[in-house]
């Protein structure tokens, strides 16, 4: 399944994509414009474009998505700091996304909301369909996105729904992620040593990784009955009760009781979620709580450091705004200065009598900085041209002199009428600027999307081309299986099988009994490290998935467990146990299960086939009315051994036999098949005497085949 993320990256997200990529779905990210980081590993694609961009029609048509997860309420990308603009871009962003996925057919949008959208007190826990009561700018917009996400479902054909997970808490990465009341109250004890709550304030929380686990089974449900869902743990917290479990770890902590006002609780009701998709919630407050709090006192720089430099740099912005729009006054005023004092020295002057330099000065700023700097220069010249006047006048000369104002009528005019200049050419340039800046961005983003496509192109040619995993490739190499000679199927299948699922420790053993098996074929010697014999019917976990013709799948890393194991069945009934060792945990998936259990009944088959051939020849391969087989048939039998011990699968001993009694083919068959294992084989060597061939055993093992048989006065000469 291919599923696309909508959101910046951050703890929670990053579980989710682990979840996704452990399940074999295939992953998409965009991550918005505000990310400069690398792709991750889990990650197929990532995409660096605005929500509201017109590169995401591009974008949807390249990916062809599934489902597309609108992080929504948990997008780090929308910090809250500016609420009027955070909300234009979340809602803006929200419906670009659901009008391109409806273009694009897209089959599934989900969007995440939160307990944000309910802010006042409730007795009972809160259904899905309670109206919402968000009175905060966050809470507001959230709630609004739900709506839009309702109108869209109803009205155009694509199936949309809505996610509400309550209290995210986990272990915070950095100070930014420390928005939960868990996390804060954690932090309030690390950084003061107290904490302060009210035992009024009530609500519910949910694990980070039940979370992951409920999105991952909501998405990949096969239909859903309702819109909108709670996503949540049903159990109820206080703040007081956060204090206590932090308290129970760190003695050395002061709770203050600030308990007011009326009581507050807000629980989401998650019944029809649970019952619907079969959820239910593992991890505890009791434990997780405390071990958060351990985590965060051992980082504890973490969020004290990037608590401090986000105080720097919000300092340092405002200092450095403020700086930049006095920086145009400062200028005007220190030129005006040297003006004035050249004004005062050429006046009288015969060769500077007719140049004002106070236009000049008016005209230099209304050129370079517009009507605003260009008013400021003209009154500044008017002071000062005033000022200068009134060395040789009184200042009531001045004021009934009309020369004065149509010096200042003009130096307005000049300033206003170059400064209207200058702003629309600037206006202009801005626009065509703007303009440029956009199509470029357009370009790269299309460029960036090309590449993409590209990458996407060549990674599935070569699966195409050569895919481990592919069809092609499974029945080319299990095809090897019907050229080998009958009975050495089952040697060489736990080598394809380790060669298919990727791992070198690969096991079969034969069923003997209902309580035991016997080792048959091997590749290595942790493949080997169960024993020669083991009694499976102890290992209840593992026979229950078997007997119920499932995958086992060792769950809990136990070292007396293989990682994976299979059967291959015959009328029902397992006759071969597969057991897998060495697979990374990330592999242990559905997708590994089903194609190991493709494999079994691919070898199954093969086995099948060479079982038929065998009985057909029973006649030639057997000596008559004996379990012997003919010189021809064991000698084929023994290079088969020989071959596959010299691989490393397995180990045979072949023993000669002989007694002082005479003997007839039939005596010898009788006397000796009594005594052995079903696995043992009956046979007549090139020089017509009669042997053993012990399977899966040594010298060693041998010896006690040796002593039983001598105790009945037959000799065994290993050969």
């Amino acid at each position: 399944m291919k599923i696309f993320i909508v959101g910046k990256y951050n703890t929670f997200i990053n579980e989710l994509i682990k979840k996704f990529d452990k399940e074999n779905d295939k992953v998409y990210v965009l991550t918005g414009e505000k990310y400069r980081g690398s792709k991750p590993r889990r990650v197929f694609e990532q995409y660096v474009f605005p929500y509201s961009g017109d590169s995401i029609i591009e974008v949807l048509d390249s990916v062809q998505p599934d489902v597309l997860l609108f992080t929504g309420a948990y997008d780090s990308n929308f910090q809250w700091q500016n609420l009027r603009s955070e909300s234009m871009h979340y809602i803006s962003g929200l419906i670009n996304l659901i009008m391109s996925a409806e273009s694009h057919k897209i089959k599934r949008f989900v969007y995440l909301s939160s307990q944000a959208v309910y802010q006042t007190h409730s007795d009972a826990p809160i259904a899905p369909g309670t109206p919402t009561s968000a009175v905060d700018y966050r809470g507001i917009a959230i709630a609004q996105g739900e709506e839009l996400c309702r109108h869209f479902n109803d009205t155009v054909d694509l199936d949309i729904s809505v996610l509400r997970i309550e209290h995210l808490y986990k272990f915070p990465a950095n100070y930014g992620e420390v928005n939960d009341p868990c996390s804060e109250l954690c932090l309030e004890a690390i950084n003061n040593g107290t904490l302060t709550v009210n035992e009024n304030l009530t609500f519910s929380m949910i694990h980070i990784d039940d979370a992951v686990y409920g999105v991952y089974e909501y998405i990949h449900a096969k239909e859903h009955k309702d819109f909108i869902y709670h996503l949540s743990a049903g159990q109820p917290v206080s703040q007081s009760d956060i204090a206590n479990l932090v308290k129970s770890k760190d003695a050395s902590i002061t709770v203050h009781d600030d308990t007011q006002g009326k009581k507050q609780q807000i629980l989401l009701d998650n019944t029809a979620f649970n019952t619907e998709f079969n959820f239910r919630i593992f991890h505890s407050y009791d434990k997780e709580i405390p071990a958060i709090y351990q985590k965060m006192r051992k980082h504890k720089k973490n969020y004290v450091q990037e608590k401090k430099k986000k105080s720097t740099n919000a300092f340092t912005s405002r200092v450095k705004a403020f700086l930049t729009a006095l920086l145009p006054f400062i200028e005007n005023i220190a030129i005006f200065i040297p003006v004035f004092m050249i004004n005062n020295r050429a006046a009288g002057s015969t060769f500077f009598e007719r140049l004002d330099f106070f236009l000049l000065y008016v005209l230099l700023f209304a050129g370079v900085y517009g009507t605003k700097q260009a008013i400021v220069s003209a009154t500044l010249s008017v002071a000062g041209y005033c000022f200068r006047q009134m060395y040789a006048r009184t200042g009531f000369e001045l004021l009934i002199d009309h020369n004065t104002y149509l010096w200042i009528a003009q130096l307005f005019i000049v300033a206003m009428a170059v400064g209207r200049l200058r702003d629309s050419t600037k206006s202009i340039t801005y626009e065509k600027d703007e303009e440029i800046t956009f199509l470029s961005s357009q370009l790269e983003d299309m460029i960036n999307i090309n590449d993409s496509n590209n990458r996407i192109k060549n990674i599935y040619q070569d699966r195409i081309i050569d895919y481990d995993d592919s069809l092609v490739k499974i029945y080319s190499i299990t095809s090897e299986l019907d050229t080998l000679e009958a009975g050495a199927v089952l040697f060489y299948a736990a080598d394809i099988i380790g060669r298919i699922l990727g791992t070198e420790d690969v096991a079969i053993y034969q069923i003997a009994n209902g309580d035991y098996c016997r080792l048959f074929s091997a590749t290595s010697e942790q493949a080997k490290s169960l024993g020669k014999s083991v009694k499976y019917s102890d290992m209840t976990d593992m026979v229950r998935a078997i007997n119920n013709h499932q995958v086992y799948i060792n769950k809990t890393m136990d070292e007396d467990y293989p990682l994976l194991a299979s059967a291959i069945y015959r009328s029902d009934k397992p006759i071969e146990i597969i057991m897998l060792w060495g697979l990374p945990f990330e592999k242990m998936t559905l997708y590994q299960c089903n194609l190991l259990t493709v494999l079994g009944y691919m070898i199954y088959n093969s086995v099948e086939r060479a079982d038929r051939y065998l009985d057909a020849l029973a006649t030639t391969r057997f000596i008559p009315d004996t379990k012997l087989l003919t010189r021809d048939a064991f000698e084929e039998l023994s290079a088969t051994y020989s071959d596959a011990m010299n691989k490393g699968f397995t180990e045979y001993t072949i023993l000669m036999v002989s007694t002082d009694r005479p003997m007839t083919y039939k005596s010898w068959s009788d006397t000796l098949s009594s005594k052995l294992r079903l696995s043992d084989y009956l046979g007549v060597d090139k020089e017509g005497h009669v042997c053993i061939l012990l399977t899966n055993s040594n010298i060693q093992d041998a010896q006690f085949i040796i002593q039983r048989f001598s105790q009945m006065g037959i000799s065994c000469i290993p050969v």
